[in-house]
């Protein structure tokens, strides 16, 4: 009875901390995507093609939402990852292809996407990577 008690605490709790996580990410994102897509927009005018690809940013943030659902599941893994490769290879080809940004702005779109989750993941990550 304590165990099944133990585990519904565990599962919210991890739960609660998915969701700040979350949150974290996305705010880190909005803040980033305000100083170098709007500022660089604000700056040199609307039509520039190096500001931070807004697209790409808000891809990575679904796709880092769908996460919390298919790594509970191994093997849903790697098929996860070939499809987020897809959706990314596609935006950014369309975005080349409307003339709507160029490479420096899709690797600042994904700079920032990378470096949001790095931050609010560098626990977990931490002790993958070391330099």
């Amino acid at each position: 009875m304590f165990w099944f008690l133990s585990k519904q605490k565990k599962k919210k709790e991890r739960q609660l901390r998915q969701v700040d996580d979350i949150f974290r990410v996305a705010i880190l994102m909005a803040m980033f995507i305000l100083s170098l897509k709007y500022m660089p927009m604000y700056l040199w005018g609307s039509d520039i093609l190096f500001d931070a690809s807004l697209h790409i940013t808000a891809a990575f943030f679904v796709l880092y939402v769908i996460w919390f659902f298919i790594d509970q599941t191994k093997e849903f893994r790697y098929p996860f990852y070939l499809f987020a490769i897809l959706v990314l290879f596609v935006i950014s080809i369309q975005r080349i292809a409307v003339d709507a940004h160029n490479d420096v702005g899709l690797l600042l779109g994904a700079l920032i996407s990378i470096i949001s989750i790095g931050l609010v993941e560098r626990e977990k990550l931490g002790n993958k990577i070391d330099f």
